[in-house]
């Protein structure tokens, strides 16, 4: 999918589809967005006209980018046997504690948990020099700096829903620039079911709080891939209700839109 297509899709969007779009989030009392791709139809939706191109952090999805260079260069292992042993220092996430970063981890493990210290490893065991081209050659980062800092993929890497959209899609299709054994088993690692993979992340920038939820529908004949990024206060509490009016808006969302 080239870029200048998508830009000519964008140019010629209805406005008031997407102004339907974004009443799921004011139903819900959510501040944020949604971009889908449905391949079925080659039709991009968003509920917003700046969405698809606003950069945020990518926060954990760098993650599955930093897996496939591991496994590229022999740092990281398929086997749930291998594992990086846990340097002793209990870490929090928003003061919330993480007892299942506090332990010795395999990388199915560091995936599923979003283990920012097992991925921060990889610098480690790589030449600065063949670090610094994996990260560059990552297809879906915007924008990067101060990638010599710890996390720095939380606060200055950022990527926008398009990005992901493409980088998702191209993951499934075994299309990025690694082993395709590796491209597959990094996506098995985000299927919930036959039918759905999602992959979420989380992280503070510009003084809010930021969660991206991505995934790949699978019901239809061919892909739908979707991104959903919502921005609320690092002082709002009630997270359980939060996530449940998130993850309402998708699902209403898909059920509108017949998927």
């Amino acid at each position: 999918m080239k870029y200048v297509l998508l830009f000519l899709f964008l140019g010629f969007f209805n406005a008031q589809a997407q102004s339907y779009l974004d009443y799921y989030f004011k139903a819900n009392n959510i501040n944020g967005a949604i971009v889908i791709y449905n391949e079925n139809k080659d039709e991009w939706l968003f509920s917003t006209e700046v969405e698809p191109f606003s950069n945020t952090p990518a926060a954990a999805h760098f993650h599955l980018w930093q897996a496939l260079v591991g496994l590229e260069e022999k740092v990281f292992k398929i086997d749930v046997k291998e594992k990086l042993m846990w340097d002793g220092v209990k870490r929090s996430f928003f003061d919330e504690r993480k007892p299942v970063w506090n332990v010795d981890t395999n990388l199915i493990d560091a995936i599923k948990n979003k283990n920012d210290w097992y991925f921060d490893r990889l610098q480690n065991y790589l030449p600065e020099e063949n670090y610094n081209v994996n990260i560059k050659k990552s297809t879906f980062f915007k924008e990067i700096k101060n990638n010599e800092l710890q996390y720095f993929w939380n606060y200055a890497a950022l990527t926008n829903p398009n990005s992901m959209i493409l980088f998702l899609k191209e993951l499934k299709e075994g299309k990025l620039p690694f082993n395709k054994q590796s491209q597959q088993f990094v996506y098995n690692q985000l299927l919930k079911d036959e039918k759905l993979a999602i992959h979420t992340a989380t992280t503070n920038y510009l003084g809010k709080r930021i969660d991206w939820t991505v995934g790949v529908y699978l019901k239809q004949s061919k892909p739908i891939y979707f991104s959903l990024r919502t921005y609320t206060s690092l002082e709002t509490t009630e997270l359980d209700d939060y996530e449940r009016r998130k993850n309402l808006i998708i699902s209403q969302i898909f059920d509108v839109l017949n998927y």
